[in-house]
């Protein structure tokens, strides 16, 4: 595995922690806008977890696979929270 590889899960893992934590700590009404911070986060650890790597090659696919596997973590915590409204 890549270090850029590596970057995403790291990415990944972040976002589902912040996520899970949210969904288990905060009520439902409050928990679908700090779900929307995790996300832009998220979106900006992917950025920097990419630069701090420096691997042109594959930047644009890395950035894309971290900030869209971040949405889908995120939607699945919102649904989460959503169908335990």
């Amino acid at each position: 595995m890549t270090a850029g590889r590596a970057a995403v899960g790291a990415v990944w893992a972040l976002v589902a922690l912040g996520t899970a934590g949210i969904v288990a700590l905060l009520p439902g009404d409050r928990s679908l806008s700090w779900l929307a911070l995790v996300l832009g986060l998220g979106v900006v650890a992917g950025m920097a977890a990419q630069l701090v790597v420096g691997e042109q090659r594959g930047f644009v696919v890395r950035l894309s696979a971290a900030a869209a596997g971040s949405a889908v973590l995120v939607a699945v915590g919102a649904l989460t929270v959503l169908a335990g409204a």
